[in-house]
């Protein structure tokens, strides 16, 4: 049907939902009407399936399949029931449970049946074309195969969507870990300046200490003694200084790993992102922008942070060891 069919539709709608409707048809004599009788349109295919009985009345179906914006196609059924009366017909179209109706006026010609159907504002005659159930089946088919490119293009619209969350997502992380490694760089520098100051501060307890110990005093001893206890505390506060910069170079290894392999996924989907000459499905050109934005950051700061994780971690071991040795002096003086 065209504008007055999607009217139609709605009547079926509106009244098999809620409380059913009815349709005045005009029919042809005393020549019985059973038969099966389809409407199609490009949105939207109906069969009617009626039985005549002898006394001029009849019952039947209305099934009735419309192909939605979306390319799917929804259907549904509702039972009818009518009379005959010359060249007139009323056809009343049964919501359940409740038996009740609205009726409408038509005609039935030698080729089907014509139905006036009202949108409120306007009315309109739509033919009903005597035909058989698989003329309708026909008709769905070619809804059917009318919404496969709606559907098509929405499904690929969709995987778009989902590509442009996973490059964006990606790129979230890019500019974190290039926020996070900017303070890195900043703190890093720290390391040294912090065993510098651990191994002063037990070398100069272990010289106190030693001097203590070198009078031969009881008392002396005894002070020299708590002052390698106090060693020990700094042993074990320094040995989670230690832990801690040993994590946040693991985990800053870890981190780029994850990232890097983020890129080499993510890169061959944004090559050729937003052309038009491909069926491949990319993520659209702006995240993509971003992504290529975010992955130049990431590759500029990598080299500093290189360069800021060794210092540290090489300052960590030249400390450690030298703190060991003061340590185990200091264990020797007990």
């Amino acid at each position: 049907m065209k504008a007055m069919g999607r009217g139609f539709r709605g009547t079926l709608v509106q009244y098999g939902a809620v409380a059913g409707c009815a349709l005045l048809l005009t029919g042809c004599g005393d020549r019985s009407i059973s038969g099966a009788y389809v409407l199609s349109s490009k949105t939207e295919a109906d069969l009617l399936q009626i039985t005549e009985t002898p006394d001029h009345h009849f019952s039947g179906t209305l099934r009735h399949t419309v192909l939605g914006n979306d390319g799917t196609l929804s259907s549904g059924s509702t039972n009818v029931s009518g009379s005959v009366d010359g060249d007139s017909i009323t056809l009343t179209l049964l919501a359940t449970p409740l038996p009740i109706g609205q009726n409408f006026s038509g005609t039935v010609t030698s080729g089907g049946i014509e139905l006036t159907l009202s949108d409120g504002n306007r009315t309109a005659v739509q033919h009903f074309a005597k035909s058989q159930p698989a003329d309708f089946d026909s008709a769905v088919a070619q809804l059917s195969r009318a919404g496969e490119p709606v559907i098509a293009a929405r499904q690929r619209g969709q995987a778009v969507e989902q590509l442009n969350r996973g490059v964006t997502s990606l790129s979230t992380d890019l500019e974190r870990f290039v926020s996070k490694a900017q303070e890195r760089i900043e703190r890093l520098p720290r390391v040294q300046a912090y065993y510098d100051q651990a191994i002063a501060t037990e070398q100069a307890k272990l010289d106190r200490a030693r001097r203590l110990v070198s009078t031969g005093n009881s008392v002396a001893q005894g002070q020299a003694n708590v002052i390698v206890g106090q060693m020990g505390v700094d042993k074990a506060q320094i040995s989670i200084t230690d832990d801690t910069i040993e994590r946040a170079i693991n985990d800053e290894k870890a981190a780029e790993a994850t990232l890097n392999a983020g890129i080499a996924q993510w890169r061959p989907q944004c090559v050729g992102a937003g052309s038009t000459g491909s069926d491949r499905v990319r993520p659209d050109m702006g995240p993509c922008k971003g992504f290529e934005r975010a992955v130049a950051a990431y590759n500029s700061i990598l080299p500093a942070l290189h360069k800021a994780l060794v210092l540290a971690a090489q300052a960590k071991t030249h400390g450690h060891d030298q703190l060991a040795t003061v340590w185990q002096a200091a264990d020797a003086i007990q």
